[in-house]
Formats: C-alpha cells, structure tokens, sequence
C-alpha cells in the first residue's frame, strides 16, 4: 500500500481499527519513506515533496481502518536557564552548533546532545534528560 497524502479534517475515527505508524520527529520530515504499522502492515509512504507530518495525522482512512502517524517519545536535553543572560548564552550556543530546539518560556530543549549537556554543566546551566516528543521550532534556514 502506498500512501500519498494525509487525510485533512478526518470525520471521528468511531469504531475503525486505527493502525499506528510511530515516528521519530526526524522521519516525520521524510516525504517518502517504508514504514510498518504496530499492526505489521507494510507501508510506503510518497508525499509531495516539502512535506512534513505530524503527531495524528490521518494518512488512510476507510470504513473498518486508520492509519495514523504516531510521534515517538525520544530523549531530550531540557535546559532551564535562570536568567535572561542563561537563556541567551545557551540559545546562542544550541544554534551556533545547528542543533534544532523547542523553545519557550519554561526554557530549551534539543534532541539529547551530550556536548551541549556538557556545556550548560561547564556554566552551570540547569539542564536534565527526559523523555518527550521533539517538535523544533520551524528551521528559516541560511547559508554560510
């Protein structure tokens, strides 16, 4: 079976046996890949090009199954900066080493990198591994 879209505004999945396709927040940005539903369903995934997916996205759907894209929990660096200053110093050095985060008012977060988890405990930077699921802020881009 190969998919190619994903199913917008899909009606209540009711009583339809849903299939999950768990993805790491990297493969959620692959538009063409082969998955394996937790149902041992093989799939070929074939979005448009530039296509990104997303935790519940709907990728079939008829009237006895869902096929739905499923975020894995991966391990991430939570930094908690205490001041202003922190909170700059750490940005600056999460986006000087290319790393994607998710940023807000409670702090940083990135994939697990035992280089910036080194550097926030260097500078004594409040900083923990947990699990969760990773969803950067969108990447403008640059060049060098």
């Amino acid at each position: 079976m190969i998919l190619e879209k994903v199913v917008h505004h899909a009606p209540s999945l009711g009583s339809r046996t849903i299939e999950k396709i768990v993805l790491a927040s990297g493969e959620l940005a692959k538009h063409r890949q082969r998955v394996t539903t937790d149902a041992g369903r093989e799939v070929g995934i074939n979005l448009p090009h530039g296509s990104h997916l997303h935790d519940g996205d709907v990728l079939y759907l008829d009237d006895r199954v869902a096929i739905v894209v499923e975020q894995a929990e991966e391990e991430l660096l939570r930094i908690h900066p205490r001041t202003p200053e922190e909170f700059g110093f750490m940005g600056y050095q999460v986006g000087n080493l290319h790393r994607a985060a998710m940023i807000d008012h409670h702090g940083i977060a990135v994939l697990y990198d035992k280089a910036i988890e080194a550097l926030a405990r260097r500078h004594h930077v409040p900083c923990e591994r947990t699990p969760g699921k990773f969803v950067p802020a969108q990447n403008q881009g640059h060049s060098h």
